[in-house]
């Protein structure tokens, strides 16, 4: 009976062979494949391996070093700072236009001049020194335990500012403070020392393109201060770490992205014991009136 009834499936498979040769005649004429062993380590004969893809084994497996050795534009001499060079240390207003330093010390140290010590700009400027490295960016890099941990912003002041709180990067409301003082000042990498340097650095923010720079050339446009600058930090002198009266030294040096610190720049702020006396503007005597005639 089962041997008669595959004869008829047969038949209606050739007939409609279009239609059924994948569901009824599959069973009758697909031949069941053969199961073939093959081994993990070593293939059989007859059968070729295929290989797999490979990915080639990494040359070395230290960390890649993040700076290499600088390529010296020139011999430098034992001690030199190959880091970057600052371009432009002074003050401008608070609107970033320009402000002339009203005269140098005995060293050649420009002096700027402010009558309430606020309310006016601190602008930084730097690009590449001889190291090749490009200028480093984090103003606030802080570890308690660590003072060779620093930003790549390196400011001080020989005199507190505001009322000196020794708070780091206490900038905000409601516990805003001051600057404290290092006098004499100095790069030792004392925890003190960088506690202070990280305190007035945070207050900086960083312009890395000339078209958004903090200061305005003379022409009224967005520019940084010289042309040779590559980025640009500003501060802007708040009442709550205002200059005392008096003469004080802010001196700055920056860091590049492999850690080298560049030469030092410095000027002096000098905020004056008293206020300008106004001078007295000029009056005309009032012209008589002419008498009417008759």
């Amino acid at each position: 009976m089962e041997a008669g009834w595959i004869r008829i499936r047969a038949l209606v498979c050739l007939g409609v062979a279009t239609a059924l040769l994948g569901s009824a005649c599959g069973p009758l004429f697909r031949k069941k494949p053969e199961r073939v062993r093959v081994s993990a380590e070593k293939p059989q004969r007859g059968l070729a391996a295929s290989p797999a893809p490979t990915v080639p084994p990494p040359t070395s497996t230290a960390w890649p070093t993040p700076s290499p050795k600088p390529t010296l534009a020139r011999p430098v001499k034992p001690g030199e700072p190959i880091g970057p060079v600052v371009t432009f240390f002074g003050i401008t207003r608070a609107d970033g236009t320009h402000v002339d330093p009203v005269g140098k010390d005995k060293n050649g140290i420009p002096i700027y001049e402010n009558y309430v010590g606020s309310g006016f700009q601190l602008v930084v400027e730097a690009k590449k020194g001889l190291s090749g490295y490009d200028v480093g960016r984090r103003v606030f890099a802080h570890d308690p335990k660590d003072p060779r941990v620093r930003p790549d912003l390196e400011i001080q002041v020989n005199r507190p500012l505001g009322d000196g709180s020794r708070e780091i990067c206490d900038r905000f409301r409601p516990n805003i403070g001051g600057v404290p003082a290092i006098d004499p000042p100095s790069w030792a990498e004392t925890q003190r020392i960088s506690d202070t340097i990280n305190d007035l650095a945070c207050r900086f923010e960083i312009q890395i393109e000339s078209q958004s720079a903090c200061t305005l050339n003379r022409n009224g446009e967005w520019e940084y201060k010289s042309k040779d600058s590559e980025i640009q930090f500003c501060m802007m002198v708040a009442k709550a770490w205002n200059f005392p009266p008096g003469d004080t030294l802010v001196s700055v040096r920056l860091r590049d992205r492999a850690g080298n610190p560049g030469p030092v720049a410095r000027f002096w702020l000098r905020r004056p014991e008293r206020p300008p006396t106004p001078r007295p503007v000029p009056t005309r005597p009032p012209t008589p009136k002419a008498l009417p005639t008759r």
